[in-house]
């Protein structure tokens, strides 16, 4: 009788234990539960306070504020087709630190970005450049010598309407044409954009034909670097279709702001790589690159 009643306290005793252990272990638990989960939404909390922020600095730079622009827009005349407010790119790529500052990289401002001045490039252009010709008859001499290249025959660019410059280049100056034509056509594949062909605007300049010029334009400088043959103009606010012809100018694709983005950065990749010097042509309406 003795030995039962034992077991049978000893029995109650034990589920008595467990179940306040069991108790205990459930509270710490749940106690333990609400603050993990705290915890956790507060990291959500401030992730996303942290992404907002990223979004709104990358909504600021896509729009150009804070960006240094310049504030003087000259009018073209295709103008009336479009109206270009800025020439800050709405794609803005990630800082890099370079030597402890700051630096964007990739096309984010046109001006910004291709700064090559006619001082900068002239030098380059008396060192890989012919001396300048008087007239189109001592150019042809030059091309018979090869000195020069005829660039007329390309399927990789068009010739504008030259009015002030003949169609010759010096090897080195063809190459690079080759080439910034080439990526192009290859980034707007990539891209998914329709195929179409950079236009070459303007090319060599004889000495005449810079006396005409400044007949026109009090602007234009005598020692141009249009004269060594090292120099030439892609248009950035006109594109001809790779199937159409440069005669029929109601082809032509005007103002398109993913191909001028395109091409800038065929343009930036290049400078990058010290082939080239450009600057950015806000009233004619092209970029000005000289070969390196």
């Amino acid at each position: 009788m003795e030995k039962e009643k034992k077991r049978k306290y000893s029995q109650w005793k034990f589920i008595t234990a467990f179940v306040v252990v069991m108790g205990l272990f459930a509270g710490v638990k749940y106690a333990f539960g609400i603050e993990v989960k705290l915890e956790v939404r507060g990291e959500r909390e401030e992730g996303r306070g942290m992404m907002e922020e990223v979004r709104d600095n990358e909504r600021l730079e896509m729009s150009g504020e804070g960006l240094e622009v310049s504030d003087d827009i000259e009018n073209t005349e295709d103008e009336v087709l479009y109206e270009e407010v800025t020439d800050s790119v709405d794609s803005v790529a990630a800082p890099v630190m370079v030597g402890g500052a700051h630096r964007v990289r990739g096309v984010w401002s046109y001006s910004a970005c291709f700064p090559d001045s006619q001082n900068v490039q002239i030098e380059a252009a008396q060192k890989y450049g012919i001396m300048p010709v008087k007239n189109r008859k001592e150019a042809e001499v030059l091309v018979k010598q090869h000195r020069l290249v005829n660039i007329c025959h390309s399927p990789f660019y068009a010739i504008d309407n030259l009015t002030h410059s003949i169609p010759y280049l010096v090897p080195r100056a063809q190459h690079l044409l080759n080439t910034i034509c080439l990526n192009f056509i290859d980034s707007c594949q990539v891209k998914g954009l329709p195929i179409h062909l950079p236009i070459v605007t303007s090319v060599l300049r004889t000495t005449d034909d810079v006396s005409n010029l400044q007949r026109g334009n009090k602007n234009a400088t005598t020692n141009s670097c249009h004269c060594y043959g090292t120099t030439v103009d892609i248009a950035y606010n006109k594109f001809m279709p790779m199937t159409g012809t440069y005669e029929s100018q109601a082809a032509l694709l005007r103002w398109n702001e993913p191909m001028k983005r395109v091409l800038s950065e065929v343009l930036s990749d290049l400078r990058e790589e010290g082939q080239c010097y450009v600057k950015y042509e806000r009233k004619q309406g092209c970029f000005h690159l000289t070969c390196r």
